[in-house]
């Protein structure tokens, strides 16, 4: 059973998933009709595939993804608390990439777009024991709609790359959303507004927003 906190909100930014849900609706299941066709560049094959090849001579260990990584902290902090994992963080801003701390060994960042190093991932047949999207951009305004993950088409294939995922956000409509969307590709899913202290503090901006008494939603979701 999925658990889906819908909320009512006259705010024209950020749109509540009732608002919103039968537009979610139907871009979800156009996305999972079709298959995304999104032409790969020289320079991301470049970048990502080396990147792959390291993924797949890690048969014995789990994988792990941390997509929209900014500074690499979040990979860092993840890959310290599974040491058994193998963990990549994949951000497309090279000057965020830069002001990444030491990684672990058992670590590794990626400069690519999402939407490309996905479609990668999934012509490799590699599939993350666990993806994080940690506060991903929400595209608040309406018109932003199709750029928010769970209405892009590249979505079901995020899905098809991973047997779990865990979604961070500040916005309780954007987790209510995200919910709505997955649980119409057949995933279940629960939302839980985490504590507000640092003891499971990923990255210097989510210590932030602790600091600044935000509140975090935590969306876990996994295929039925």
């Amino acid at each position: 059973m999925v658990k889906v906190m819908v909320i009512e909100s006259e705010n024209s930014v950020a749109p509540s998933a009732g608002a919103d849900a039968e537009r979610i609706r139907a871009l979800v299941a156009k996305h999972c009709q079709s298959q995304y066709r999104l032409p790969i560049s020289a320079t991301m094959e470049a970048a990502i595939l080396p990147a792959l090849e390291q993924v797949l001579r890690q048969p014995e260990r789990r994988l792990v993804l941390d997509a929209g990584c900014g500074t690499g902290a979040s990979t860092a902090a993840i890959a310290t608390q599974h040491p058994d994992a193998f963990v990549i963080g994949v951000d497309r801003s090279q000057a965020r990439l830069r002001r990444a701390p030491a990684m672990p060994p058992n670590a590794l960042l990626v400069r690519a777009r999402l939407e490309e190093f996905w479609l990668l991932v999934q012509r490799a047949g590699i599939v993350f024991d666990k993806t994080f999207l940690l506060y991903p951009n929400p595209y608040p305004k309406h018109r932003q709609i199709k750029r928010r993950w769970y209405c892009h088409p590249i979505f079901p294939v995020l899905l098809a790359t991973t047997c779990a995922l865990e979604l961070r956000t500040t916005e309780k409509w954007y987790a209510n959303d995200f919910c709505l969307a997955i649980e119409q590709c057949r995933w279940e899913c629960s939302c839980q507004l985490l504590p507000p202290t640092d003891a499971d503090v990923l990255s210097t901006f989510e210590r932030k927003y602790v600091a600044r008494r935000q509140q975090r939603w935590k969306v876990c979701a996994q295929p039925r």
